[in-house]
């Protein structure tokens, strides 16, 4: 099993609709809005690591108002 923790920048006043969006998407197995730099954690797990990055690249980061990620790999 693979994991992550992805943090995420949106466009201010957009947080909710984010965080909606991305509870919809399979593999996200937590999702919590922050106060900070970031607006957004989510967890990210998968059966494998190429699994794990197509999640994040062409799900995650393709939702409407994401501006930037940072994305922490477990170890």
């Amino acid at each position: 099993m693979s994991k992550a923790f992805v943090a995420i920048h949106c466009e201010t006043g957009k947080e909710n609709p984010v965080i909606r969006k991305l509870m919809e998407i399979r593999g996200i197995s937590e999702v919590t809005g922050t106060l900070g730099l970031y607006d957004v954690i989510v967890k990210v797990e998968a059966s494998d690591s190429l699994t794990l990055e197509k999640i994040i690249t062409k799900e995650v980061r393709k939702v409407p108002h994401v501006l930037t990620t940072m994305t922490l790999m477990v170890i």
